[in-house]
């Protein structure tokens, strides 16, 4: 079951509260599955419904920023600002497109066991090429760099990628 906005909209104010943040209910940058994303002055701020889509989030942006990746190929990464264990928060920089957001639902180190099977993953590229359109080497391009790093990025969308600005 998802935690409806305001009760995740009562942990991004404790957040707040604590990290000298200034964060209105009605300025939300966006939802979905994993969490909601209010802005505060300067930055992003995500409350996660969940532990595990917390964690490979968090741990997602940790590894971006020690390898101090900022962007992959044309597409700007958010640095991760700062985080909070127990209320499931990530604070990131607010970036431009064209961008990758979201890493709540990548595997890492290890793919997805559906990974090896070619039919499936074929399947796959053929649904995201069609989203993508004539981006879409710009976006596989920048998973495959991802894998590089250990993260498995299989939730592909324009929610998610936002293609704009590139030619």
């Amino acid at each position: 079951m998802f935690l409806d906005d305001s009760k995740l909209f009562e942990r991004v104010k404790l957040y707040a509260r604590t990290h000298n943040r200034i964060v209105a209910e009605h300025k939300k940058l966006g939802y979905g599955s994993d969490g909601t994303v209010w802005r505060s002055r300067e930055t992003a701020i995500k409350a996660i419904h969940h532990e595990y889509n917390y964690q490979v989030e968090r741990d997602s942006y940790l590894r971006l920023r020690e390898a101090n990746v900022n962007s992959v190929g044309e597409f700007a990464l958010p640095r991760l600002l700062n985080h909070d264990d127990d209320l499931m928060i990530i604070e990131l920089e607010i970036v431009e497109p064209p961008y990758i957001l979201d890493f709540g639902k990548v595997y890492l180190d290890i793919p997805p066991i559906y990974w090896n099977d070619q039919q499936i993953r074929t399947n796959a590229y053929e649904e995201w090429q069609e989203r993508f359109d004539s981006h879409w080497e710009s976006v596989a391009a920048a998973m495959a760099w991802l894998e590089r790093l250990g993260i498995y990025y299989v939730d592909p969308r324009p929610s998610n990628i936002c293609t704009d600005g590139l030619e």
